[in-house]
């Protein structure tokens, strides 16, 4: 028998974990797997999807590489990273001093949070956002200032600036999950007017960089003087079909990189050794593999969108990412839509609710996504056809 401290009801946690939620996509998930449900509700791609060389490096390395590497990361991977990124950027990165190798995406950008945002702080994002944007701001101790765009996924720069006066990190994510938006570079031109006019720090969240099905896409860096005041935060996951590997990139100019490595240091010490390793292979591949990833994605988010529609929902067409928001036409709120989407047709998504800041938003739409093979999509559109109840 386990005794506990006799608290109320919420007092055992620090004020960085008050009124944290365990995460909904992962919730969803868990259900599905519980139900038998197909699972378009986390982006996880099928295990085909990750390119045999680089499994191929991750399996040799753990026979010969499988201890510490220096926190900052394997200098090999580091020296590939900012090579790979001037040529996509035009960005010059210092492989010793600007780039970090951390534990997934999501650590970069917590290591991030934490070293540069505190009490006082306020922290802007767009929303719906992806959820942990949300406790990264509130764990750093600082306030988030979240900037609705649902309507139109246009930005509202007078809002946008008037949050700017008092804020210290603004948050990018570009593609941007849920909604598949790409900002454009009129919008990061005027973004970076405000960066330097209110001396801001841009925190990009780019994992889906390689995911986009639009042009014009553009990372922050190539903007003017932005990559000046920004750290970019990507890594494996997407691009290689790799989510549970957790090898993150983060590059940010020395002044910013020396701070949040003092988080990265005490923390997770180093991203995976083996894994590391198998980054390296990684991007060496050439530049038609990245071409053929963003083609077959593109195809994949065709299927589901038409399919959406045939099956009477109203779906958003994205310009990046794997993800498409959906709006249903029930009274039902987008928790018991979910729920019931898994019981009576079979197939998992993400209620909207959870990508605003405001726990008991309303919400009427839903999120699915495309980052499964064909067969399986085309799979969950014919339940959704067949067992649709609204």
């Amino acid at each position: 028998m386990t005794r506990t401290p006799d608290f109320d009801d919420g007092a055992i946690g620090s004020s960085r974990t008050s009124g944290v939620a365990e995460s909904v996509i992962r919730e969803m998930t868990r259900e599905a797997i519980d139900r038998g449900a197909i699972n378009l509700s986390q982006g996880i791609p099928d295990e085909d999807e990750t390119p045999p060389e680089i499994k191929a490096a991750a399996q040799e390395a753990i026979e010969t590489d499988s201890q510490y590497t220096i926190t900052w990361g394997l200098p090999e991977l580091r020296d590939a990273v900012a090579e790979r990124y001037a040529e996509w950027k035009g960005v010059e990165y210092d492989p010793e001093t600007e780039v970090t190798i951390t534990s997934g995406t999501s650590e970069a950008i917590m290591s991030t949070m934490l070293s540069l945002a505190g009490p006082g702080d306020e922290v802007i994002y767009f929303e719906p956002v992806y959820e942990s944007y949300i406790p990264a701001s509130q764990f750093a101790g600082a306030s988030a200032v979240p900037i609705d765009i649902t309507d139109g996924l246009g930005i509202d720069f007078e809002a946008l600036e008037a949050a700017a006066e008092n804020a210290r990190i603004i948050v990018l994510n570009t593609p941007m999950n849920p909604t598949g938006k790409v900002f454009t570079r009129e919008e990061l031109e005027r973004i970076e007017e405000l960066v330097f006019e209110h001396d801001l720090i841009v925190l990009t969240d780019e994992i889906y960089e390689h995911i986009v099905y639009t042009d014009d896409y553009i990372s922050p860096v190539e903007v003017g003087d932005l990559a000046d005041r920004t750290i970019v935060c990507t890594g494996m996951s997407k691009t290689f079909s790799v989510t549970g590997w957790r090898v993150g990139f983060c590059l940010a100019p020395e002044y910013l990189s020396k701070e949040l490595r003092k988080i990265h240091d005490y923390t997770s010490i180093c991203a995976p050794t083996p894994f590391q390793k198998a980054g390296v292979e990684a991007l060496e591949l050439p530049d038609s593999y990245y071409q053929e990833l963003s083609d077959s994605y593109e195809e994949r988010r065709d299927i589901l969108y038409d399919g959406l529609q045939e099956a009477g929902l109203d779906p958003v067409k994205p310009d990046g990412a794997y993800y498409i928001l959906t709006r249903y036409p029930t009274d039902e709120d987008d928790i018991e839509f979910c729920y019931r989407l898994i019981r009576e047709a079979g197939v998992a998504a993400v209620p909207g609710s959870s990508f605003y800041t405001d726990p008991d938003a309303d919400s009427d739409w839903v999120r699915f996504t495309f980052s499964r093979n064909e067969e399986t999509i085309r799979e969950a559109v014919d339940r959704l056809v067949e067992n649709r109840w609204w």
